[in-house]
């Protein structure tokens, strides 16, 4: 397995190498749902997933729950709301993670993820690995 991801966080690495946040938030769910792929973990998305883009509070446990959250709506991680642990573990698989003020991503047309904390929607990840969409505050954007 340690070899699997030592090769995905080659490959992370050129998928989000894109300056534009859209693409980096479609690598950020390539990579995510690749990382629990070899870890032989399904995820079961219960509820539509999101059209457009928006901020998306995400409710996870650990962070296997927020890399299921990320593989079923591409969206980039909010630094601020990670633990550090999280982010050194997303930095050494490649993740990209929203490195611009919330309001420049959406504009560019990609969600952010924050964790713990509301958003247009919110995520509920379940120790199942199931992904709960529930209505947040706002509509999201087209």
């Amino acid at each position: 397995m340690i070899v699997r991801l030592a090769c995905l966080a080659l490959d992370a690495r050129a998928a989000a190498r894109n300056a534009r946040p859209r693409e980096r938030a479609q690598a950020a769910r390539w990579i995510a749902g690749n990382v629990l792929a070899i870890r032989g973990i399904a995820i079961d998305l219960h509820g539509h997933a999101p059209a457009g883009v928006g901020v998306l509070g995400v409710r996870a446990a650990d962070l296997t729950g927020a890399l299921a959250a990320i593989a079923t709506v591409p969206a980039l991680l909010d630094a601020a709301t990670l633990p550090w642990h999280w982010r050194l573990t997303l930095r050494a698989l490649g993740m990209p993670i929203a490195d611009q003020p919330v309001a420049e991503l959406l504009a560019d047309g990609a969600s952010v993820a924050r964790i713990g904390s509301s958003g247009d929607v919110q995520l509920a990840v379940d120790t199942e690995h199931r992904v709960h969409v529930e209505p947040g505050r706002y509509e999201l954007v087209a």
